[in-house]
């Protein structure tokens, strides 16, 4: 068996006001190429994802932030490249390339069947715990959270992925098995709005259909599980919290899983559901 080498960062950021510029670790890029994938990992994200690209087009880029971000209520933003309400404390970064050594070292690039890259931080009273697996063919992420103390909060998005805007169409399973689609317009507005099992999104461009599937469907508040239509990108985010309290000690997670493949446009939403269906088999 291989021996396990880990490499481990430790950030320690004071919270500070976003006008100061400050980030919760270094302007350090580090890349995954797996077969399929390309997914790169940035310090002063506190260690979250900045770009996914499969088979050399980029299906997420650095124009919007990745992660959990988390706001109290009245307050401001934290978590991930969001520091208007404080800094995002991450306590370690591990990162594992093929069960080797790894660096977390800026332009660094590791090329690997699988990778792993573990985080714990603090987003004030809100614990962290993140886990990223990026294997040939998809990528994993896992977030375990813990509230410190009572907790007010105004809006707790578990996840964020900002896709390109040359995308068009979109597509998901609501958590009672109805298929809803639509198209974007880059008009600011939300589209989907609901509890999913999983969405499903088109770059007639690049000929991508990217699919984002959930193992235990995520059910949210406000407009849960939804993607902000703006010019510069179609951001999907899931809402697990909305203007409520959550308890001293109380724990929750999720999980989510990112894929891709090659599509034409005229037969992207069956792609989309073939893919589905795989990931039902072998989530």
């Amino acid at each position: 068996m291989k021996s396990l080498l880990l490499c481990l960062v430790g950030i320690i950021a004071p919270i500070l006001s976003f006008a100061a510029g400050e980030k919760p670790g270094p302007v350090a890029y580090v890349m995954i190429e797996t077969r399929d994938l390309k997914v790169e990992f940035a310090g002063d994200r506190a260690w979250t994802i900045s770009r996914i690209e499969h088979r050399g087009q980029v299906i997420t880029g650095r124009t919007g932030f990745y992660g959990t971000v988390f706001s109290p209520e009245g307050g401001k933003w934290i978590g991930t490249g969001h520091n208007e309400g404080g800094v995002e404390k991450v306590e370690s970064a591990v990162l594992t390339v093929d069960g080797k050594e790894c660096a977390l070292t800026d332009k660094a690039v590791h090329r690997a069947a699988r990778a792993e890259l573990r985080k714990r931080s603090m987003m004030g009273p809100l614990k962290l715990e993140a886990t990223y697996i990026v294997t040939d063919d998809r990528v994993i992420e896992e977030h375990r959270y813990e509230a410190t103390e009572e907790i007010k909060i105004g809006t707790l998005y578990g996840f964020m992925h900002p896709f390109v805007p040359s995308t068009t169409e979109w597509m998901a399973e609501k958590a009672d098995g109805t298929i809803i689609e639509g198209k974007f317009d880059n008009q600011g507005g939300h589209k989907v709005e609901a509890d999913v099992k999983w969405t499903a999104i088109h770059d007639p461009t690049t000929k991508r259909v990217t699919l984002v599937w959930y193992p235990v469907p995520l059910i949210g508040q406000g407009p849960r599980s939804f993607y902000w239509d703006k010019t510069v990108y179609h951001k999907l985010y899931n809402q697990l919290y909305s203007h409520s309290t959550v308890a001293k000690g109380a724990k929750f997670e999720a999980k989510v899983i990112v894929t891709c493949a090659e599509s034409e446009e005229a037969v992207w939403k069956e792609k989309a559901r073939a893919l589905a269906d795989e990931m039902r088999k072998h989530p």
